[in-house]
């Protein structure tokens, strides 16, 4: 039976079922009650955390790039756009007015520079980036101080960088630093520290990337994605008359489209795959993703209210599997990967079961990493999740050559593929030789004696045992196709935990006792 489960009590029960959930993750049923204690201190999905920071309202972060904020002149210059800017100010007084909570994530300090310096191009060389963002930053913000006092808002600067949210402990001071302007009534206005930055730096790469991490961070409701056009089209509307727009986007891993690299004003400052890939870390967090028309920012508010000619929405997973779920899957899904690691059936059924993934579920180690970094986890050639790694890259090839001397065994793995080779079973067992004539069945034997090859039949035959590379509660799913295939596999798996366990009326006893 369930029960009340609230304030400090929940958050210690949490706390107690997650380092009971570290130690043994391979049992099912820990992830069973960790979920229903988690949805019991959590209700609508958010965590008390977020509601004792605020007292309540939606979480819309907003984020505009330089199309939005310069238009061009009359001589083929460019000036500040003050229709498009005051327009948007006047709907983020709108918002705040109706109760909600509001973060404005801003590009153009760089513009801004230029226009301030009177430069009718951008210069390059060491640090001219550098130096144009900071000329120009505090011109932006001198820009949005004036607009936002009309209206009664105030606001505030935060500069952040890639490396806010790399280590675990900023990333919750950043966020209790949002939460505390929130609360006091501030819109924070956000951009990338690009003043202090290097180029051999690990950055954000767009201020898109940048506004899905921010949402993802605040457990925010929206997170807005301002372009130049009306939606998201089958392809470039400019190239393609036939290009369809997109009304909503349930499944981003069936999205296909063309023309997403074009880099013309019609598709956006920094090209549609960047607003994808944004959109694509929102939704795995939980957080709905709009791409609206920078010069018409009311859409905003249509989208909001749930109107479709507002934009493209790009529909929140929910459900236990998906990252809304702890701080600690959303501070993973903001993680740079560092490397990559190919799982077989078996570590894809790991992710899905929430279970650790062993070197012996591994086909392939890419990249250089480190113990604690985070990698990428691909399956079938696509991403599906990011983890936080125990062992680092060299030891991992170490250990995948140590175990796996001479040629692996696919049987497996082609059987269940549905695919039956006579010749490479036949080749496996030793009947003939291969493709140069060396693996005959003496050299199989020797290599076997010596440990070398593990059969995928009988894996105890060698006495090797795997190390753990990762553990299930150190994944965050980044598939919108596995996440689904997570949550039915755990509603599943709640139903056959709770057909385990028949009623017994007062006075009966349970049949086996």
């Amino acid at each position: 039976k369930t029960c009340p489960v609230s304030g400090s009590v929940a958050i210690l029960a949490q706390a107690k079922l997650e380092n009971l959930y570290r130690v043994d993750s391979s049992r099912s049923s820990h992830y069973f009650v960790l979920t229903a204690i988690r949805a019991m201190s959590q209700p609508g999905g958010k965590t008390s955390a977020r509601q004792d920071a605020l007292a309540g309202g939606k979480i819309h972060v907003i984020k505009v790039g330089t199309s939005t904020l310069l238009t061009n002149d009359e001589v083929g210059g460019q000036q500040v756009s003050l229709s498009n800017i005051s327009r948007l100010v006047e709907l983020i007084a709108s918002l705040r007015k109706s109760g909600d909570h509001v973060v404005l994530v801003s590009s153009g300090a760089v513009g801004m520079g230029c226009l301030k310096l009177g430069l009718s191009q951008r210069p390059t060389g060491p640090g001219v980036k550098q130096a144009l963002a900071a000329a120009g930053q505090s011109r932006l913000m001198r820009l949005y101080e004036d607009l936002f006092s009309v209206v009664g808002v105030n606001v505030a600067q935060l500069l952040i960088s890639r490396d806010d949210f790399s280590d675990k402990a900023r990333f919750l001071a950043v966020r209790n630093t949002f939460w505390a302007l929130l609360r006091l009534g501030v819109v924070p206005i956000v951009n990338e520290n690009d003043s202090l930055s290097a180029e051999h730096v690990a950055n954000f790469g767009d201020n898109d990337t940048m506004a899905a991490m921010t949402a993802v961070l605040l457990q925010a409701d929206w997170v807005f994605l301002a372009t130049d056009v009306d939606f998201l089209y089958t392809a470039n509307p400019k190239e393609d008359p036939t290009a369809t727009p997109i009304y909503a986007v349930e499944d981003l891993s069936r999205l296909k489209l063309a023309g997403l690299e074009s880099s013309s004003s019609q598709w956006g400052t920094g090209g549609m795959a960047t607003k994808i890939i944004a959109a694509r870390i929102a939704v795995c967090a939980g957080v709905h993703c709009g791409l609206v028309n920078g010069e018409e920012p009311e859409r905003i508010g249509q989208m909001i209210r749930g109107k479709k000619e507002g934009g493209t929405h790009f529909v929140a997973l929910k459900g236990c599997a998906s990252a809304a779920q702890d701080d600690h899957n959303r501070w993973i899904i903001t993680l740079p990967p560092s490397g990559s690691l190919t799982l077989d059936r078996d570590g894809y059924n790991a992710v899905l079961t929430h279970h650790r993934i062993r070197t012996g579920m591994l086909l392939k180690c890419s990249g250089e990493f480190s113990h604690d970094e985070a990698v990428a986890l691909f399956f079938d050639g696509k991403e599906i999740a990011r983890a936080l790694v125990r062992m680092s890259s060299a030891a991992i090839t170490e250990e995948m050559t140590r175990s796996m001397v001479g040629l692996r065994d696919f049987t497996r793995e082609l059987q269940s593929a549905g695919i039956y080779l006579d010749g490479y079973s036949s080749w496996r067992k030793g009947g003939h030789k291969g493709a140069s004539g060396e693996m005959n069945a003496e050299v199989l034997r020797q290599l076997e004696q010596d440990g070398g090859v593990i059969k995928s039949d009988t894996p105890e035959s060698s006495g090797y045992q795997s190390s753990v590379v990762t553990d299930g509660s150190d994944i965050a799913l980044m598939c919108t196709a596995t996440i689904k295939e997570a949550n039915l596999k755990a509603s599943s798996d709640k139903r056959v935990l709770s057909g385990s366990y028949p009623q017994v009326k007062r006075g009966e006893t349970p049949r086996g006792l």
